[in-house]
């Protein structure tokens, strides 16, 4: 006889995934709680053997045999005051999860339990064999809704077929994803994260601003720039300036980044001369303008030498000097000055290395009247390039992404799309050709927030994507695993979300997003997807290889600070409302003072 607690009665007709059981008011276990059914038998080669089935409780009900629907008001009126009541039927419905094999194993039984068998509330030692899975070193994400002492510990070799953490905005996403980035690190991970919005740059902070006991592992780049800060330097710590080499760059891709479209073949073949003069030296993207301007020559400031350029569309860039620090000593980099320009003394060996000044780097022939008019055009183009000032003589090491148990994240917040998804291809691609061709080390964990903006599901005008859905498809044979995040996933590129064989999932309300989530997960059942829009923020549906069996789970609370957490809207208002009333207390003083007369000017004997 077992001592956990009865809850009621298998009746009706039984399933071998679901049955029915009757219950009380006293008795009746909350939705989403977990039960088992005792010694239910098995069929197996050996013979039949007894299991004890593991179900979670999917609804409740309540009904009355005197008071059914289509009774009139005054007839149930006349029942309860001659009976004083009516005693409920309470039926609630369950779904089967499984049942432990002997080697730990979750099998789904090919019996069924009887009609009459004891429904009992489920011991926290069953249910910690279930999702604890006797796993040392899992990821701790937190504990199961109805049971806030059982632990729920996801295993890390469910992260071989990549991950997906979806939730509506709101719903608890990056809190979750700064759980398991604590989670990996912890477990000696390398961690590469892409941030669009500074969610993660606090990951070195605790909530009172003291370092996290993990600090010394976690890394900071940002891009150079005047773009606001949402969070300052001073608030992360240490945060190192993300540069990229201009020089590293081949002609398509300075095309692309300057927003240089493929047909225009003027423009970009102008581009692709300007870079073959300058050849393997050191350079900046001044010393590419300089090299156009000696084409362009005496229209270079025309008026209509930027006939296809559209100003609308670069109206929002962010401003700044493209200036940079070049390496000194005997080096080919002397040859410029800091603002990439030929030093005086090797100006003319820089000249001659371009083609000569005179010709235009024709070899003695003159540029003919498409090559200056495309290079009066990319002109326009490359003054917006040298605004940016992530330009610079030096890549983001890739060593230092690479350290063990390291957590890196790439803060791109507040910078132009287009540039931000040229650092991700850079990074990825970098990181990809490094793994395909030497191999790495250790298994680097890929951490992509707002996914469908660089995976995204329709036409892709960026490089990113490319890389990623690569990545998606075969980056776990070489040790690269992907953590997609997203409040879209409709959005998102269908085969890389359906690689993502595990899932976490929180609250998510839009029909298209749930049948997204439904196209792309095997372990997804419409009663799952009917749950998502009852979670409260902070639970989450966890499914696939990183579960025995999908579990709904309450994500413990952050070590580190939170950079995602939104801003506390009613203290804002309350403040505005304050300023408004001083602001309007000076305008009234001031308005009094320009009324009142001058007075006349008395000296004091």
């Amino acid at each position: 006889m077992s001592d956990a607690p009865l809850v009621g009665y298998v009746v009706g007709e039984v399933r071998t995934d679901a049955f029915s059981f009757v219950t009380n008011p006293e008795l009746a276990p909350p939705r989403l709680e977990y039960v088992c059914v005792r010694g239910v038998q098995e069929p197996g080669g050996d013979g039949p053997r007894q299991v004890d089935l593991l179900a979670q409780v999917s609804s409740l009900g309540v009904s009355s045999r005197l008071l059914e629907a289509g009774r009139s008001y005054g007839e149930v009126e006349a029942i309860l005051r001659r009976l004083g009541s009516s005693p409920p039927v309470m039926m609630a419905q369950a779904k089967v999860l499984g049942y432990l094999d002997e080697q730990g194993s979750v099998r789904l039984p090919r019996g069924a339990a009887m009609p009459g068998a004891m429904v009992e509330r489920a011991p926290d030692e069953l249910l910690a064999r279930f999702f604890g899975r006797g796993i040392t070193n899992g990821l701790q994400l937190g504990r199961l809704i109805n049971r806030p002492q059982v632990e729920v510990v996801l295993d890390p070799n469910g992260l071989r077929r990549h991950l997906a953490v979806i939730a509506q905005t709101g719903a608890g996403k990056s809190y979750t994803v700064g759980v398991l980035l604590e989670e990996l690190l912890a477990l000696g991970g390398t961690v590469l994260v892409f941030d669009p919005n500074s969610d993660y740059v606090l990951m070195g902070r605790q909530p009172d601003g003291r370092p996290t006991p993990f600090a010394n592992r976690v890394q900071v780049y940002r891009t150079p720039g005047e773009q606001l800060r949402r969070i300052p330097d001073e608030r992360i710590g240490r945060v190192e300036e993300l540069t990229v080499r201009f020089s590293g760059l081949d002609a398509d891709e300075v095309c692309d980044v300057a927003g240089i479209g493929s047909k225009a073949t003027n423009i970009r073949y102008a581009v692709q001369k300007a870079i073959d003069r300058l050849g393997k030296v050191d350079y900046s993207v001044e010393a590419l303008l300089d090299e156009l301007r000696l084409v362009a020559g005496d229209g270079a400031n025309d008026e209509g030498s930027g006939a296809a350029f559209d100003p609308i569309a670069w109206a929002d860039r962010s401003a700044g000097s493209a200036d940079a620090d070049l390496p000194a000593g005997d080096d080919p980099n002397d040859w410029f000055d800091r603002d990439g320009r030929p030093a005086e003394a090797e100006a003319p060996r820089a000249r001659a290395r371009s083609g000569g000044q005179a010709d235009g780097g024709q070899g003695g022939r003159a540029p003919s009247d498409d090559q200056v008019a495309g290079s009066r055009k990319a002109l326009k183009y490359m003054e917006y390039m040298a605004r940016l000032r992530i330009w610079g003589f030096k890549d983001l090491p890739m060593e230092r992404l690479l350290r063990p148990m390291t957590l890196t994240t790439v803060d791109l917040a507040g910078v132009d799309r287009r540039i931000a998804d040229f650092v991700v291809t850079k990074i990825v691609s970098d990181l990809w050709k490094q793994a395909t061709r030497d191999g790495l080390d250790r298994p680097v964990f890929l951490v992509l927030e707002e996914a469908h903006n660089f995976v995204p599901a329709g036409p892709d005008d960026g490089r990113a994507g490319f890389w990623l859905r690569r990545i998606a498809a075969e980056g776990r044979k070489f040790g690269i695993f992907l953590v997609l995040v997203t409040q879209r996933p409709n959005r998102v590129h269908q085969d890389t979300l359906s690689q993502c064989g595990s899932q976490i999932i929180m609250r998510l309300t839009n029909p298209e997003d749930q049948s997204a989530i439904r196209r792309a997960s095997e372990s997804m059942s419409e009663g799952l997807l009917a749950d998502l829009p009852g979670l409260n923020q902070g639970e989450a549906v966890v499914l696939g290889p990183l579960v025995r069996v999908p579990v709904m789970v309450r994500v413990r609370a952050r070590r580190s600070d939170e950079g995602g957490a939104d801003i506390d809207l009613a203290k804002a208002l309350e403040d505005a409302r304050s300023e408004a009333g001083v602001d309007q207390y000076r305008s009234a003083g001031a308005a009094a003072r320009a009324a009142r007369p001058p007075e006349p000017w008395r000296e004091e004997i």
